[in-house]
């Protein structure tokens, strides 16, 4: 523990000394110790140490004075405080001049004083400050406490911290929303550190390895400070604290501070742990409530706006549903070799805040939303208000897309929006945007966004696939080609479907198809020879793509059946 050279100046048995050189830098030199030393000095000096000497091994030898006083100063030492007496009976010029070019501060001290006695009262005092310091911990710790259980708000838990730390404090939750923050935090600070937990959520996601608990933020010609929240290996979120000079931490210095922050993440480790469990018990009502709307479930109107208006929900607006499903679940949460929770309390999290995310973007563009997640799906009813529905959709989904891209950078979602929307539709509305996401996913593959206006062509074909004079015709045109395909490695489907969708422009599908022209007419022939079909006939042409379409839509899956 420090105290600082101008305190120890202060004391009644030094009022007498002289400070020779170094009288400026009283206030900004800190002593951890105090010790008695003669030549030679070698290692028995550390840093920020106050030296005491009588100058016994230099007597009468100026050369042997300077080379002590100038190790003492390379030791890093806090000052030198030389007895005047028999030994060194004045300070030469030369070693004032030393100490002046060195910023070093030197005391001449009275030959009566006794050093034990200067010994006893520094100790002394750096004892005093201890027992402050940890006194001021425990009542930092008691206040906390007390400050969680009573539910006071985050701000005030900042503004807490602050006014006993002297300090600027932001809380944040693990997701990088500020929850509380002191009245003395400066934009710079809080926009700096917005932007650094935007890279680290960029490049590690919402689960990065724990590692150094500390890490510095440069902001406006000074440096915060970023302690991590956390429980059971778990990160919670984080508290920032601002205010600090460019000089680093001392290892003294280091473990003061964390011994006193480390109070203050638990404090706030234990609220972000009562408000989970708070929110836990709405979030279970909200999910069954939004799910009942989405299934048409709820017996009567009067129960509906009744339960609505409990969990603080607006159904008397028009509303379109979105469904999400995640892909690659188990995948991300296994490339994270350094989590300690399992895969059904990371999932549970990752949901919670899928849903939290889902909320707060459409809170941002300040529409109403619904959100639960069943079956391995997201379900959102989003309040619609722009004449063109599906662009605000679409905004609204590029903008949750991103968010969830920085927290789960592992996990992509498959995206369906409903073509119905409006008032009390909720039911139609989501098994629409259902459907949409699976003919989405079958058709374009995960991680795809599809409308169900668009997918009439699909829902078409989807509702053919029952028609098995359709299969038995597609079975006929597509064997042979089918075999050859497999034998030779060749996906002829493929190569017409991409002819067909350039409308027989031989050389844009060859460009698409990175193929030479001539390989391209080989196979197209070879297509013509197989399906006993005519690229050039339209009703060849048509029979070739109805049946292409059956096979890709799950013709194999029927004819098995």
């Amino acid at each position: 523990m420090s105290i600082s050279m101008e305190q120890v100046q202060a004391l009644d048995i030094l009022k007498d000394s002289n400070v020779r050189t170094g009288k400026e830098l009283l206030n900004s030199k800190f002593v951890n110790w105090v010790s008695v030393i003669e030549t030679p000095v070698e290692s028995f000096v550390r840093k920020n140490e106050l030296v005491l000497t009588s100058g016994v091994g230099c007597s009468q030898n100026e050369q042997h004075l300077y080379t002590f006083v100038r190790e003492v100063i390379d030791s890093h030492a806090s000052a030198l405080a030389i007895a005047i007496g028999p030994y060194v009976q004045e300070i030469p010029k030369s070693i004032i001049d030393l100490a002046n070019e060195k910023r070093f501060i030197l005391i001449e001290l009275n030959w009566s004083i006794r050093f034990s006695e200067i010994l006893e009262q520094v100790l002394e005092l750096i004892h005093e400050e201890k027992r402050k310091y940890f006194e001021k911990i425990e009542e930092i710790r008691k206040s906390l406490l007390d400050y969680i259980l009573s539910g006071q708000s985050l701000d005030l838990v900042a503004e807490h911290v602050s006014s006993a730390i002297e300090c600027e404090v932001l809380i944040a939750d693990k997701r990088g929303v500020i929850r509380g923050k002191s009245r003395n935090v400066e934009i710079d600070l809080q926009d700096n550190w917005l932007n650094f937990m935007h890279k680290q959520l960029e490049e590690d996601g919402i689960y990065h390895t724990l590692g150094d608990k500390f890490k510095w933020l440069q902001y406006s010609n000074r440096y915060a400070l970023q302690l991590t929240i956390h429980s059971s290996g778990n990160i919670q979120g984080y508290i920032v604290v601002g205010g600090f000079g460019p000089e680093p931490f001392s290892e003294e210095e280091h473990q003061q501070w964390l011994m006193l922050l480390e109070h203050v993440t638990t404090a706030v480790a234990i609220h972000f742990l009562h408000e989970q469990a708070a929110k836990e018990a709405e979030w279970r009502l909200r999910d069954d409530f939004v799910w009942e709307l989405s299934r048409d479930a709820i017996q009567s109107n009067e129960s509906t706006l009744s339960r609505a208006k409990s969990l603080g929900y607006q159904i008397n607006l028009p509303y379109i549903c979105i469904v999400a499903r995640p892909e690659q679940l188990k995948e991300g949460f296994h490339s994270m070799t350094h989590l300690t929770i399992t895969f059904d309390h990371w999932l549970h999290e990752c949901i919670r805040h899928m849903e939290e995310e889902a909320e707060n973007i459409a809170k941002s563009m300040a529409l109403k939303s619904m959100v639960t997640y069943q079956q391995e799906e997201l379900i959102i009813f989003l309040e619609v208000n722009h004449p063109d529905v599906i662009l605000q959709v679409k905004t609204y989904i590029s903008k949750l897309r991103a968010r969830y891209q920085f927290l789960y950078p592992t996990v992509s979602l498959t995206w369906g929006i409903s073509k119905q929307y409006g008032y009390s539709c909720f039911a139609t509305s989501y098994q629409e945007a259902n459907r949409a996401l699976k003919i989405g996913r079958k058709r374009n593959g995960p991680n795809s966004l599809s409308v169900f206006a668009d997918t009439t062509a699909d829902r078409i074909i989807e509702s053919l696939l029952n028609n098995k004079e359709l299969i038995d015709i597609a079975n006929s045109v597509l064997g042979s080609l089918l075999r050859y395909s497999k034998e030779r490695q060749i996906d002829l489907l493929h190569t017409f479907t991409v002819y067909h969708q350039n409308r027989g422009n031989v050389s844009q599908t060859a460009r698409a198809l990175n193929l030479h022209r001539q390989s391209l007419m080989y196979r197209l022939r070879k297509i013509e020879a197989l399906t006993n079909c005519s690229l050039d006939n339209a009703e060849d042409l048509f029979i070739l793509d109805l049946s292409t379409r059956l096979w890709l839509n799950g013709m194999e899956t029927k004819t098995t059946e």
